[in-house]
C-alpha cells in the first residue's frame, strides 16, 4: 500500500513537472513563417484591425496578415521601392514611402486598398505619425513633407537641410525632432505651425531618435561618434553624452522601468542606460549586427533584431538579463508588435519571409513546494477593443503568494509611458476583478483617439497590455 509519504513526495514531484511545463510554455517561439514579397524590409501594426502589413522593397508592394490567423489577407501593389511605414489611428489608415517613386501611398485600414498617393520629396526615407499628421523625411531633397491625416493633402514642406533620416515626437512640448545623417545636427519643427525652431549640434552620424517620457528627453545614438546624446525636452539642449559601443544604430525607450536600449551593431552588443539619471546600467551581448529593436510591454521585454546572426535576442526589461535567443529568415532588419494577440513579427529581406513568434503571456508563476500550489496573476486584454467610449479591464490573482491583501495599482498611460489615470489605488484581496475605464484621465477630461497602455502592479509584480480607442 502507497504510504502517506511516499504519497506527498509523488504529488510533489507531479507539482514540479506540471510547474516546469508552464514556465516552458511561457517561452517566446517561432510558431510559423509567412512567405511575402520579395525583401520585406518594414513592418506596421493595425490595432483597429488586428492586420500586419508588410512592405516589400523590391516586389513594390505590400502584404497583409491577418493578425489572429497569420495568413495572408491580400497583396497591394504600391510605388516604387516601398521603404516605409506608419498607422495613423485617428483614420485608420496606414501611409507607405515608396522611396523611388517619390510618393506615399495611403491605405485604408478597412478595405485594404489604396486610397490616393501624395507626392513628397525626393528620395523619402522615414514617416510617422503624430496628433494626425504624417511627417516624411526626403534625404535627397533635404525637407520634411507634412501631410493632413484626414484630408491626406499636404500641408507644407519643412526644408531642414542634409540628410534627415528619423524622427520623433515630444508631445509634452509639441514638438518634433529629425535626425540629420549628414550634417551631425538635430533640427527641431513645431508641432502646432509645422516650421523650425532651431537646430541643435550633436555627436558624429546622428542615427535613430526615442523619447523619454518620464524625463521629458530625447535620445539620439551617434553612429559615427559611438555615443549616445541626451537632450533636455524644453529648452533642447544638451545634458549629456553617454558612451556606448561601436556604431550606435537604433535605439529603444521601455516606459514601464524608463530604461533606453541602444543598439551597438559593430560590437554587437546593448547598451541599456538609466532614463533618470543617463548612465549605463549594463551592456549585453547580442547577435551580430544588432539593428532593429521592438518592445513587447505586455511582458516587458525586448526583442532585438540581429541582422547577421539571423536571430532575435529577447532582453527581459526588469532584470536585463538575456532570456533566450531565437532564430529567423535571412537578415532580419523589422519588427512589430501584435498586441491584440501577444505576437512579435519579424520581416527577413533575404529569406523574403516573416517570422511570427508567439511571446511570454502576461503572468507570474512560481513554484511553492510546502504546499504545492502555483502562485500567479493575470491582466486580460480589454473588452472592447478597440473601443469608442468605455471599455472593462478584469484582472484575477491566486494563491500562496497571494494570501494576504497585496497593494494594488491599475493605471493608464499614453503612448509615451505619461500616466493619465488611476483606476485601481489599494490593498486587494485575492479574487477576481472588473474595473471599467471610461476614456478620462484624472481630471475627468477625454482623451484623444490612440494607442493607451493599462498597467497592473501588484506588489513587485508588474503587467503592461495595450488598447485602442476610436472616437
Amino acid at each position: 500500500m502507497l504510504n502517506r509519504r511516499s504519497f506527498f513526495c509523488g504529488l510533489l514531484m507531479f507539482s514540479c513537472v506540471i510547474c516546469s511545463s508552464l514556465c516552458f510554455a511561457q517561452s517566446d517561439s517561432v510558431i510559423t513563417t509567412i512567405k511575402v514579397g520579395s525583401s520585406p524590409i518594414a513592418l506596421v501594426y493595425n490595432p483597429s484591425n488586428n492586420k500586419i502589413y508588410c512592405a516589400n522593397w523590391e516586389s513594390d508592394n505590400i502584404t497583409i496578415i491577418d493578425g489572429a490567423g497569420d495568413s495572408i489577407i491580400t497583396t497591394i501593389d504600391v510605388g516604387k521601392y516601398p521603404c516605409a511605414l506608419t498607422f495613423n489611428a485617428f483614420t485608420n489608415r496606414i501611409y507607405c514611402v515608396n522611396e523611388f517613386s517619390d510618393n506615399i501611398s495611403i491605405i485604408d485600414g478597412a478595405k485594404d486598398s489604396v486610397l490616393t498617393t501624395v507626392p513628397v520629396g525626393h528620395l523619402p526615407w522615414s514617416v510617422a505619425c503624430f496628433n494626425n499628421k504624417i511627417y516624411c523625411t526626403n534625404w535627397y531633397s533635404a525637407s520634411v513633407t507634412v501631410i493632413d491625416g484626414s484630408a491626406d493633402s499636404v500641408i507644407t514642406t519643412v526644408e531642414v537641410g542634409d540628410f534627415p533620416w528619423a524622427l520623433t515626437y515630444n508631445p509634452t512640448e509639441n514638438k518634433i525632432y529629425c535626425a540629420m545623417r549628414e550634417s551631425d545636427s538635430i533640427v527641431i519643427i513645431d508641432g502646432a505651425g509645422d516650421s523650425v525652431l532651431t537646430a541643435v549640434a550633436v555627436g558624429d552620424g546622428p542615427w535613430a531618435l526615442t523619447y523619454n517620457s518620464a524625463t521629458n528627453k530625447i535620445y539620439c545614438p551617434n553612429y559615427y561618434g559611438e555615443n549616445l546624446t541626451v537632450m533636455d525636452g524644453t529648452d533642447d539642449s544638451v545634458v549629456a553624452t553617454v558612451p556606448v559601443g561601436d556604431h550606435p544604430w537604433d535605439i529603444a525607450y521601455n516606459p514601464v522601468n524608463n530604461k533606453i536600449y541602444c543598439a551597438n551593431s559593430w560590437s554587437n552588443n546593448v547598451s541599456i542606460i538609466d532614463g533618470g539619471s543617463d548612465s549605463i546600467v549594463t551592456t549585453v551581448e547580442a547577435g551580430n549586427l544588432p539593428t532593429t529593436f521592438t518592445y513587447n510591454p505586455n511582458n516587458d521585454r525586448i526583442y532585438c533584431a540581429n541582422r547577421e546572426s539571423d536571430n532575435i535576442t529577447i532582453i527581459d526589461g526588469t532584470g536585463d538579463s538575456v532570456i533566450n535567443t531565437i532564430g529567423v529568415g535571412d537578415h532580419p532588419v523589422a519588427l512589430a508588435h501584435n498586441s491584440t494577440n501577444n505576437k512579435i513579427y519579424c520581416a527577413s529581406p533575404g529569406s523574403s519571409n516573416i517570422s511570427v513568434i508567439a511571446c511570454s503571456p502576461p503572468s507570474v508563476v512560481e513554484e511553492n513546494h510546502e504546499t504545492e500550489v502555483i502562485s500567479k496573476f493575470f491582466l486580460n486584454q480589454n473588452y472592447p477593443n478597440p473601443f469608442n467610449q468605455t471599455t472593462k479591464i478584469q484582472f484575477r490573482f491566486e494563491g500562496s503568494k497571494f494570501r494576504e491583501p497585496i497593494y494594488t495599482t491599475l493605471r493608464i498611460h499614453n503612448i509615451l509611458g505619461q500616466k493619465l489615470r488611476t483606476l485601481v489605488n489599494e490593498s486587494k484581496r485575492p479574487g477576481g476583478y472588473e474595473v471599467i475605464w471610461d476614456g478620462k484621465n484624472d481630471r475627468g477630461n477625454e482623451v484623444a483617439s490612440g494607442i493607451y497602455f493599462y498597467q497592473l502592479k501588484m506588489g513587485d509584480d508588474i503587467v503592461t497590455r495595450k488598447m485602442l480607442l476610436l472616437k
